[in-house]
Order: structure tokens, then C-alpha cells, then sequence
């Protein structure tokens, strides 16, 4: 529970990132803010905190010797624009073989896992701070929000001496892609009224009151 073993690797599990969002969670909870506000505020609790605990964890603490005599064992960094993108979009390629069919899946599941790993950025991010209603200012935090998970996991190699986690400039391309699609079509729904009838739902929030506690 406290360590796991992979491959000689002493590892530090992400189970550790997601304690901290306890008593974060309950400071929420018992803040007094309207339901919507509260809503919005531990959506971006457990994305936030699910996103360092799926891209920083685990974190290696033993064993990390033979990995750091071959530094890219474990794969190689990509710094170049849609390198990856488009290797990935050539194994969606049909083809009749079983191994192929594994690598459309893998392709698949990389693609559509980056896009929505910042999907409720768009969603909870204008709730929270109304100056990121505006989708140019937005677009700019969702490519920050992307460098910056790439960028914590290069410097996370080079403090471990080792690429235990593979940078690629593509993840943050598509990970601000998604980002910026999901605060469009929240916007869309707003406009269209789905998202006042949807919260009021299975929160009982008054649409009234939707920026009262908005912070920024």
C-alpha cells in the first residue's frame, strides 16, 4: 500500500497524491457556497489531483541503478509537433491481422485518453474564474496546463536519471486540443440551456447564483 515493486523499481504509488485532496474536499464542502460553486470546485479537486496522480505518479525511490546506466530503456522523448499524432493516426489504418487489430486499440486509447485528460478543464475552469470565459484567454491556460504536465515529467527524468515517464510534445497538443473542444461544446450547452436543467438536477442549484462565489 505505502510502496510497490515494478521491474526492480521501488515505486511510490499515486494513492499518495489523492490524500491531500481530503481535507481540500471537505474545506469545499463546508465552505457554504452555493451547490453549483461546490460542484464546480470538486470537480476541479479530484481532476486536478487525478492528473498528477496518473502523470507524475508513480514516482521511483529505489532500484533506479541499472535504468540510470541506459537512460532510454524505457523509450524515447518526442519534442517534434505531430510526430506521434500522426504515427498513431496511420495504425487506425484498417488491416485483417491480430496484432494490428491490438495496435488500432492502443492507438485508439492513446488518442481518446489525451483529449480527455483536459476535457473538464473546460468545463470547470470558466465556472471557477469568469476571465476564462473568454476562449482565446482560455486556449492559452489549456496549452499551459498541457506544457506544463510534459514539462514536469521531463524534469521528473532528469531528477530520476532516467526517462521513467516518456515526454512527448504531442500528449500537450492534444491534450490542450481536448481541452478547448470541451469548453466549446459546454458553452454550446449552456446556450442552449442543458447545462442550467442538467446542474439543477443533481445539485439543486439555482442558475441565479451561478457566479456568486466565481473566483477571480
Amino acid at each position: 500500500m505505502f510502496t510497490l515493486t515494478e521491474g526492480g523499481l521501488t515505486l511510490i504509488p499515486g494513492f499518495w497524491a489523492l490524500l491531500p485532496a481530503i481535507p481540500i474536499a471537505v474545506w469545499i464542502w463546508r465552505r457554504g457556497a452555493d451547490r453549483r460553486w461546490t460542484l464546480m470546485a470538486l470537480m476541479a479537486l479530484i481532476h486536478i489531483d487525478l492528473v498528477i496522480a496518473l502523470t507524475i505518479f508513480p514516482i521511483p525511490i529505489a532500484g533506479q541503478e541499472p535504468y540510470r546506466q541506459y537512460p532510454g530503456l524505457m523509450g524515447g522523448d518526442n519534442f517534434v509537433p505531430f510526430t506521434t499524432i500522426l504515427g498513431q493516426l496511420s495504425d487506425l489504418v484498417p488491416r485483417v491481422d491480430h496484432n494490428a487489430r491490438i495496435l488500432v486499440l492502443g492507438s485508439l486509447r492513446q488518442l481518446g485518453g489525451n483529449l480527455l485528460a483536459l476535457a473538464p478543464l473546460g468545463i470547470y475552469g470558466p465556472a471557477l474564474w469568469p476571465r476564462l470565459r473568454n476562449w482565446r484567454r482560455f486556449a492559452l491556460v489549456a496549452i499551459a496546463f498541457g506544457i506544463g504536465i510534459e514539462t514536469a515529467q521531463f524534469v521528473g527524468s532528469l531528477v530520476e536519471g532516467f526517462a521513467y515517464r516518456i515526454t512527448d510534445v504531442d500528449d500537450a497538443i492534444l491534450n490542450a486540443t481536448g481541452a478547448i473542444a470541451g469548453f466549446f461544446v459546454w458553452r454550446w450547452m449552456e446556450r442552449k440551456g442543458l447545462v442550467d436543467r442538467w446542474l439543477e438536477r443533481i445539485a439543486g442549484a439555482d442558475p441565479e447564483r451561478a457566479g456568486d462565489h466565481a473566483i477571480g
